[in-house]
């Protein structure tokens, strides 16, 4: 507020400093005549006649006419005014002053009442000085996850030997699905003697992930670690019968997943999924189904999964491109989403053309599953490096969108080269 009254005083006197000096300054009155004025007017009028005269631009007839009308107009000036001053004298503004000192600030402060704020220049002068004050340091408003990981991972390359600090940006990698950087953290942490199986199973996991859900001799070798120095780790069971499932070892997958169902309470939500996954497994191995506990029973019940009969051919126009060891992945991803493959196989061109069943048994996680989603893509590629992530000249097919409820078989053409 002392701002605003302060500028408001400082207007008030810009304004009557414009006002003020004119009514103050005095006035000089005129003395002239109207009489004399009228006489000056007249002989500048006689002579111009006589120049006129001179110059021929009058005859003598005219000059005397024209003379003679300017006498008389004189002479009847003369005989109607009197001799009074032409102007008469002002009135003083001065007592108008008296009036317009209070009137001007009493006339500012009753509008400004009405339409203006008092406020408004003090926010405005607040609003500045914050402008100029130094940014408050970090610790006063928490930064994002991204700044913090970004910090912690220039902290790293200063300190290259924390092996927490390296394991703690590798999880935070992970949760923000930036698995290929996750992977490259886990390998320094493991450098620096991080072995552990929890470290192994997750460094696994996120080369997995990295590799689009796609197994491979690096994440098989960790995972193996993992299971010799902790061999009931959860999640390295869970993972490693992925692994083999995914590569044909069903028997192998069975046991590590039948180790990891012991291991849950009955009361755990991945129950279902487990027990759907064991019962795809003894299927496919001609095994009758084992007895599972009731909890399991009726958590499965809740969720009727979901399952997709896929037909793969390869199309001639490309099949010459094609060695008959080179790996196909057959797949299925949401078709608005992720995407991480909620179930894949694997198999070789020389088993083409082939039909597969891809179902939540195959769910790398128990929320990345067929029946979480009600439209998916499906399809197949043929990789020359055996790497799940595509690569140029993989070739490949594919339909979308398909129906997660859908029984009818899906036909998959692979037919077009990646760019």
């Amino acid at each position: 507020m002392t701002v605003f009254w302060s500028l408001a005083a400082i207007m008030v006197m810009v304004a009557l400093l414009f006002v003020l000096p004119p009514l103050l300054r005095n006035r000089e009155l005129s003395t002239v005549s109207r009489d004399d004025l009228n006489t000056n007017v007249i002989r500048e009028q006689f002579a111009e006649l006589d120049a006129d005269l001179a110059h021929g631009k009058l005859d003598k007839a005219q000059y005397e006419a024209a003379r003679k009308d300017i006498e008389r107009e004189l002479l009847y000036d003369l005989g109607t005014t009197g001799n009074e001053p032409a102007d008469k004298p002002e009135r003083s503004g001065r007592w108008i002053t008296l009036l317009i000192i209070p009137a001007i600030p009493l006339c500012a402060v009753l509008l400004y009442q009405l339409m203006g704020s008092a406020e408004l220049i003090d926010r405005i002068q607040q609003a500045r000085i914050s402008q100029t004050q130094p940014a408050q340091q970090p610790s006063q408003s928490p930064g994002s996850i991204e700044d913090m990981v970004a910090k912690l991972a220039e902290r790293l390359q200063q300190q290259p030997d924390d092996l927490k600090g390296w394991v703690m940006l590798a999880r935070s990698y992970a949760i923000m699905k930036r698995y290929s950087e996750s992977e490259a953290a886990y390998a320094t942490a493991l450098r620096l003697g991080g072995e552990n199986a929890d470290l192994l199973t997750d460094y696994a996991d996120a080369m997995v992930m990295a590799d689009g859900g796609a197994f491979n001799d690096e994440s098989a070798a960790l995972l193996t670690r993992a299971l010799e120095l902790e061999p009931n780790n959860l999640k390295g069971l869970w993972l490693a019968g992925h692994w083999k499932n995914q590569s044909g070892a069903y028997q192998e997958a069975l046991d590590y997943w039948q180790r990891a169902a012991a291991q849950l309470p009955p009361d755990s939500k991945d129950v279902a999924v487990i027990t759907e996954q064991i019962s795809e497994l003894q299927s496919k191995l001609g095994i009758q189904p084992e007895p599972v506990p009731s909890t399991a029973v009726a958590a499965a019940d809740t969720d009727q999964g979901a399952s997709l009969t896929v037909q793969v051919t390869l199309d001639p126009s490309v099949a010459a491109t094609a060695a008959p060891e080179d790996t196909v992945f057959i797949f299925a991803r949401a078709a608005q989403g992720p995407r991480m493959p909620l179930a894949i196989v694997r198999t070789q061109v020389k088993d083409l053309p082939a039909t597969v069943t891809l179902d939540d048994s195959m769910a790398m996680t128990p929320q990345m599953v067929l029946s979480n989603f009600d439209q998916v893509t499906v399809g197949a590629r043929v990789s020359k490096t055996g790497n799940a992530m595509p690569v140029s000249g993989d070739l490949q097919g594919s339909v979308s969108p398909i129906n997660t409820q859908t029984t009818e078989a899906i036909q998959i053409t692979i037919n077009s080269k990646v760019p």
